[in-house]
């Protein structure tokens, strides 16, 4: 509560990712905060046996940015190592050993999400043998500008046969996936008004820095 102290941010994904998880059908065992300290990622990473890790923040490349350097100490394969995808490039999948996987999510929320929805959602069906949903497509209300050269993800609310997209769809902002009933997949240069469009329904939506442990 309150405003926090200097050189410290809001844990705005910690009190998310659990149930988003359990949406999604995961299993959740641990959630843990881990600060900024290479080894106590390292050892919040190699100490877990599940079969899978997510860890929000520190994917990118700054000094304290420390997912790939623990990951390379480790030995992992890294199968993702960023993605053309705007919010959320910077996330990352890597196996970390024969049975486990860890999916590095950025550390803004709408980012976070990207990363939820493209990386962990589907690695997280495929070792359930879950069958992935059918595709599906509706038009946009408005037109959404484009990344001249990612993808884009922008949430959406559904209002009867079109998607309206909102305005607040910044990769730091909560209000627009708080509000949104799906993330619109906007190709590189953007859509027009009435365009058919991808939409990945988000889990809130659909069913109801922390490490998480699934």
């Amino acid at each position: 509560r309150g405003l926090p102290h200097d050189g410290l941010i809001r844990d705005a994904l910690g009190p998310m990712l659990p149930p988003w998880l359990r949406a999604l059908g995961a299993e959740v065992t641990a959630v843990r905060r881990v600060r900024d300290d290479a080894q106590a990622l390292y050892k919040a990473i190699t100490r877990s046996g599940a079969d899978v890790v997510l860890t929000t923040g520190g994917t990118a490349a700054g000094p304290v940015d420390h997912v790939h350097p623990t990951l390379r100490r480790i030995g992992a394969e890294l199968l993702v190592d960023g993605v053309e995808v705007r919010p959320g490039h910077p996330m990352l999948l890597a196996r970390t050993k024969e049975n486990q996987y860890l999916v590095g999510l950025p550390g803004n929320p709408l980012a976070a999400v990207s990363g939820l929805l493209t990386l962990a959602e589907p690695l997280l069906r495929t070792l359930a043998g879950r069958p992935a949903p059918e595709p599906y497509t509706m038009p946009l209300r408005n037109a959404v500008q484009g990344h001249p050269h990612d993808t884009r993800l922008v949430p959406v609310v559904l209002r009867g046969d079109v998607a309206l997209p909102l305005h607040y769809n910044g990769p730091a902002m909560l209000r627009g996936i708080a509000a949104a009933d799906a993330l619109a997949v906007v190709p590189p240069g953007g859509t027009r008004p009435g365009q058919e469009t991808e939409l990945l329904d988000l889990p809130w939506a659909s069913g109801g820095i922390g490490v998480c442990f699934t």
